[in-house]
């Protein structure tokens, strides 16, 4: 099995208005982002996919300068942020598995379905 990983970023506002700390005010975040794709096989140039291609995908579906408030449903946590960005790569067919959202240097959530 082979996994390739895709590292990009984007910046992005948020507020969490059920949360009872500094969250629920409007702020914002320098997001990494890390997509996995996994396969078993090759193609004939011997390579799951081109990693440029899988760059250009991802970097396509990130809501770079956006308020995440404004484009996504429900809370705008990093564990919803990371569900959410997972199923818009899905909706491209690419062999995605997993996605890491980091929220700061420290603090991510990765997502599997």
């Amino acid at each position: 099995m082979y996994t390739l990983i895709i590292k990009s970023r984007f910046e992005a506002a948020h507020f969490l208005p059920e949360h009872p700390g500094m969250c629920r005010q409007l702020h914002g975040h320098s997001y990494h982002v890390e997509v996995e794709f996994t396969g078993e096989n090759l193609n004939s140039a011997g390579m799951l996919a081109d990693f440029g291609d899988l760059k250009a995908a991802v970097k396509a579906q990130l809501p770079d300068h956006r308020n995440l408030n404004d484009v996504m449903e429900g809370p705008t946590t990093t564990e919803n942020i990371a569900k959410w960005l997972f199923h818009k790569i899905a909706l491209l067919s690419l062999p995605i598995s997993a996605i890491t959202v980091w929220e700061t240097e420290g603090n991510g959530c990765r997502y599997t379905p």
